[in-house]
């Protein structure tokens, strides 16, 4: 072991002040379908448009697969990525692949190999989607799956996740200071959202009483039939 190596180790002995910003390596995963890309796969009904959509999305997010499975349904690597192409975290997600629901969540740095000391490589003010910004009207959501699916309903978006069990940052949102952002917060995350950020961005209620998934779903279905 070399002192480089040897200092990657040590790295997470390190007060924040004097840790610095390595970038996790881009061969740590590569793209392929998973439980959540299953799920999708159904909601478009096998549609052939849609089908090679939900390629692009993969490839474009990035979105890749533990070997890891619960009741037979493979995790799914959510990775955040800066506006740089960097990877500086993410998910790893287990949905149910009938209804899309979350069996269970875990940090992509649990998922790689522990000596990289990727806990103290990441940045946790990206949004899911964030290398991705085209700088057109953004969407921000709670969930990463409701970004995907608002990527496919309205691909016009640029849609941007905050990531299940997060939430928004000051250094999160003022990225996009004087540009065209709405939110969409669902119940939970409503009150907050509104009185950090109401008064810079528009913040619309209205999905706190109804869901916004199954919206991007039905507006899906609805307009491709196959």
């Amino acid at each position: 072991m070399d002192a480089k190596e040897l200092k990657k180790i040590l790295a997470t002995k390190a007060p924040i002040y004097q840790r610095s910003f390595i970038e996790i390596p881009k061969d740590s995963f590569i793209p392929r379908h998973s439980s959540l890309t299953d799920y999708m796969d159904k909601v478009v009904k096998c549609d052939n448009k849609m089908l090679n959509r939900i390629d692009d999305l993969v490839m474009r997010y990035r979105l890749g697969a533990v070997h890891k499975t619960m009741n037979n349904h493979y995790g799914t690597v959510l990775p955040r990525i800066n506006q740089k192409g960097m990877i500086v975290g993410g998910s790893v997600i287990y949905y149910n692949t009938e209804d899309g629901s979350m069996l269970y969540k875990d940090t992509l740095i649990n998922n790689l190999y522990s000596w990289y000391a990727f806990d103290y490589y990441t940045d946790s003010n990206v949004f899911f989607g964030e290398h991705l910004w085209l700088g057109r009207q953004t969407i921000i959501v709670q969930e990463e799956k409701t970004a995907l699916l608002g990527a496919l309903a309205h691909p016009d978006f640029d849609w941007l996740a905050v990531g299940v069990g997060n939430n928004l940052t000051d250094a999160m949102m003022k990225k996009f200071i004087g540009r065209q952002v709405i939110l969409f917060p669902d119940d939970f995350c409503f009150e907050f959202w509104s009185e950090h950020f109401g008064s810079k961005f528009k913040v619309d209620d209205s999905f706190t009483h109804r869901d916004i998934n199954q919206y991007l779903i039905d507006f899906i279905q609805n307009q491709h039939v196959p």
